[in-house]
């Protein structure tokens, strides 16, 4: 049972580093078409296109079995706040990559899974306060900025002043990621310890 657990948070600790790497990856490949992932083919070509909806879609799906691991570990303690925190982020993930490959991101589709994904954020912050304080609290100050950039998002025009606050998000996602990878890992701790133990 400890091997299959330990197979399953490496497992679960390489997806989430490939998610990372996604992302650094599409942030690159938008910089250096000078923002065109954003604009669409149009901007950037077909080709170029699909590699950015392929590296959305990657690091949504990539956080999937970490989502699932986080919950296992989290869930005894919490049950029922832990699946709704848990379905909240799957869905925000689910919404998120099917609004990618489909190249259909709608304003709503868009603050809904940035909505789910900050109630996700806030739960597993809250659950993992007592256990883990540094990666909590870096996880809640991820959820304060996804809630912030849902609400700016939601509303029908923004300053882009003010929309600005709002983009250390995606920077913090992408740590958040790799610091995520690095929790899970099951080499790093002592193999009696689980992820929720003392650090």
């Amino acid at each position: 049972m400890q091997r299959r657990t330990n197979d399953y948070s490496l497992t679960a600790a390489g997806c989430a580093l490939g998610a990372g790497l996604a992302w650094v990856a599409w942030v690159t490949l938008n910089a250096r078409t000078h923002g065109g992932l954003d604009v669409g083919a149009a901007a950037v070509g077909e080709p170029t296109a699909r590699i950015g909806a392929f590296l959305q879609v990657a690091w949504n799906l990539l956080l999937l079995p970490a989502a699932l691991a986080l919950h296992a570990e989290l869930e005894p303690a919490a049950p029922e706040r832990m699946r709704l925190v848990t379905l909240a982020g799957i869905v925000s993930l689910l919404f998120w990559a099917y609004g990618s490959a489909t190249r259909t991101i709608t304003p709503v589709l868009e603050v809904t899974y940035i909505a789910l994904s900050a109630v996700w954020w806030l739960g597993l912050g809250l659950a993992l306060r007592p256990h883990r304080r540094a990666f909590a609290a870096f996880t809640l100050l991820l959820a304060a900025f996804a809630a912030w950039d849902a609400m700016l998002t939601a509303l029908p025009q923004v300053p882009f002043a003010l929309y600005v606050t709002a983009a250390p998000k995606l920077p913090l996602s992408i740590v958040w990621d790799f610091a995520l990878a690095w929790v899970l890992f099951p080499m790093r701790r002592p193999r009696e310890l689980s992820l929720s133990a003392a650090s």
